[in-house]
């Protein structure tokens, strides 16, 4: 299996045009808002809100992806806000690490009191890089001894990093009316928008990194004094490849400030993975498994991987916005 990953990025750099799907993915994307959806940034029921999610992807293999997300974001007034977002993804003994930050701004109007427009976009910087020691060629194949490190693997790199200047937009609506039984949100966003250069072989003259388009929406239902469901999706598509998640959420109200929260995703034709967590205070923790259910399931044991998510929104005062987005 650790071979196959480093065939796949082998032709992921050989090629051009490059169309495939070279950015992180969470199966808690609401969780790492800004990544989804630059038109989030700043929608939350507090002043300010700090996050990280890991996400540790096939851990049976060899050289499983490990992803890191950092996001802050903060309302700088009823129609500004503003934040940034860090992320890190690597294919761990693979050679292959992928960076980017971004300084994210929205803008709010409001269509009524509590039904919400939100324009956002973010500018920033995308970092990859290769370690070439570390892939294996065909080229380097011996008949008799297999891998064969010493014999040349006669491919030119141009490079083995690359920089380059990116950015998103996006554009968001929420109904943010307090006490209602139904609240509904929904947004669009586009990521990569220039499509940085994402060539490392010598020749690969057209070789872009593709864009990355997002629809996403959900609704809020209540269901009493302390139950509300949240039924939600998001469709991605980056080059010629696509993913269609969706699922459903859990809050039940323990006590003041304090909600238990279960449920469960389901990435068409990848995986499902329950999910458990807790919100305490402005604290929510986030925990899920992904249970691989494509033919990948033989090679992973069923092991899709494992998400952590942690979030704080934190209050200077009380507001009257008791729904913004739901907790995942």
């Amino acid at each position: 299996m650790c071979r196959r990953i480093w065939i796949v990025l082998l032709i992921t750099f050989s090629y051009a045009p490059v169309w495939a799907q070279v950015d992180a993915h969470f199966t808690q994307y609401y969780a790492h808002p800004l990544w989804l959806n630059p038109a989030m940034t700043g929608v939350n029921d507090g002043d300010y809100r700090v996050g990280a999610n890991y996400r540790y992807q096939w851990p049976s293999i060899n050289a499983p992806f490990i992803t890191k997300g950092v996001s802050a974001d903060m309302r700088l007034s009823d129609r500004w806000g503003i934040g940034v977002n860090l992320l890190n993804q690597v294919a761990k003994d693979a050679g292959y690490y992928y960076n980017n930050g971004y300084l994210s701004i929205s803008y709010r109007v409001p269509l009524t009191e509590y039904h919400i427009l939100s324009g956002g976009f973010q500018i920033g910087v995308l970092n990859r890089g290769i370690d070439i020691g570390k892939f294996q060629f065909g080229n380097q194949y011996n008949p008799i001894i297999g891998y064969d490190p010493g014999m040349p693997n006669n491919e030119l790199f141009l490079r083995q990093t690359a920089t380059s200047l990116d950015g998103s937009i996006g554009l968001m609506y929420f109904d943010a009316t307090p006490d209602k039984n139904f609240n509904l949100f929904f947004g669009a966003s586009l990521y990569h928008p220039n499509q940085p250069d994402n060539r490392f072989l010598s020749g690969a003259e057209n070789s872009k990194v593709p864009m990355r388009y997002a629809i996403h929406g959900g609704v809020r239902l209540s269901m009493g004094d302390r139950a509300e469901l949240v039924p939600h999706a998001v469709y991605l598509r980056q080059g010629d490849a696509s993913e269609i998640t969706g699922g459903v959420l859990m809050n039940y109200t323990l006590s003041d400030d304090k909600a238990l929260m279960t449920g469960a995703t389901w990435r068409m034709n990848d995986a499902v993975a329950p999910q458990l967590g807790l919100h305490v205070n402005g604290l929510t923790i986030g925990f899920s498994y992904d249970i691989n259910i494509s033919r990948l399931k033989t090679a992973s044991s069923y092991q899709g991987g494992y998400e952590l998510s942690v979030s704080f929104t934190g209050r200077k005062k009380l507001s009257d916005l008791k729904f913004v987005c739901p907790k995942l």
